[in-house]
C-alpha cells in the first residue's frame, strides 16, 4: 500500500511540476463595452519549449483553447493578448461585418471551430505577415492529426518565411526561419530542399547571454537531430517506391 501510496504521489507531483494553470477573468468587448469572460495565465515552465508544439514553433498559452477570449453575443473573438487592443477603424469593420456573417445559434463550441472563426475575425482587422506566419504555423500544429489539412496551412505559411528570409534577419530570428523551412519542406515531401535548411540550422550563427558569437544553437540543433531521423526514412520510402530514381 505504501508503495502505492508513494507512486500516486510521484505521478501527483510530476503532473504539478509540468502543469499550466489559469484563472478566471475577464476582458472588455472593444465593440460592445460588454464584460467578457476570459482566462489568466498563472504559472507554466520551460517545459512547454519541449512540447511537440516546438517542430511549428508555436507554444502555449497561444496552443491552448483558454488563450482565445470569445463573446457568443455578437462573435467577436481574439486570442487574449489582441482582444482590447483594436483600432477605431476595425471596431467600424468588425461591427459591420459581424452584423452580417454571425449567428448567435451558430457559435463556434471546440477549440478547432474557435481558431478556424478567429482566422476569419483576424482577416477583418490589419495584422502583418509576422502574425499570419504565427497563425498558420498554429493551424499546422493544431490539424497535424489531419495531414492533407495540416499541410494546407504549412503551405500558407511558407511563403511568408521566404518573404521573412528576404530580410536578412540575423540570429535567432534567422534559424527560426531557416528550421521552419526545413520542417515544412519535408511535410510538403521536398526532401532534398528541408535538408539544405537544416544544413543552414546547424551552420548558423547566433550570440549567447553573454553576447559571444556562436554557431549552431542547441535548441535549433536538437530540432534538426529529431527532423533528421524522419528525413532518413522519409527519404528511404521514397527510394522504395521509386520516386527517388
Amino acid at each position: 500500500m505504501n508503495r502505492i501510496i508513494s507512486l500516486v504521489m510521484l505521478l501527483l507531483l510530476t503532473g504539478i511540476v509540468h502543469a499550466t494553470t489559469w484563472k478566471p477573468s475577464e476582458k472588455t468587448d472593444p465593440l460592445t463595452g460588454e464584460k467578457v469572460p476570459a482566462w489568466e495565465i498563472m504559472s507554466y515552465g520551460s517545459y512547454i519549449y519541449k512540447w511537440p508544439s516546438k517542430y511549428d514553433l508555436v507554444f502555449w498559452p497561444l496552443t491552448d483553447e483558454g488563450y482565445i477570449c470569445f463573446n457568443p453575443k455578437n462573435g467577436y473573438g481574439a486570442f487574449n493578448g489582441d482582444f482590447e487592443k483594436i483600432s477605431g477603424e476595425e471596431k467600424k469593420t468588425l461591427t459591420k461585418w459581424l452584423s452580417e456573417n454571425y449567428k448567435p445559434s451558430e457559435a463556434p463550441k471546440s477549440h478547432k471551430e474557435k481558431l478556424a472563426w478567429l482566422e476569419k475575425v483576424y482577416s477583418q482587422r490589419k495584422m502583418d505577415n509576422d502574425f499570419w506566419c504565427r497563425f498558420y504555423r498554429l493551424m499546422a500544429y493544431v490539424h497535424r492529426g489531419d495531414h492533407n489539412k495540416s499541410v494546407e496551412y504549412v503551405k500558407k505559411a511558407i511563403p511568408l518565411l521566404n518573404a521573412k528570409l528576404q530580410t536578412n534577419p540575423e540570429g535567432i530570428a534567422k534559424i527560426e526561419v531557416l528550421f521552419l523551412l526545413g520542417e515544412y519542406h519535408r511535410r510538403t515531401g521536398e526532401l532534398e530542399k528541408a535538408k539544405e535548411y537544416f544544413a543552414q540550422v546547424k551552420k548558423a550563427k547566433y550570440k549567447d547571454d553573454n553576447g559571444k558569437e556562436q554557431t549552431g544553437h542547441p535548441y535549433y540543433v536538437g530540432l534538426v537531430q529529431d527532423r533528421e531521423q524522419l528525413l532518413e526514412e522519409e527519404s528511404s520510402n521514397k527510394a522504395d517506391s521509386g520516386d527517388g530514381k
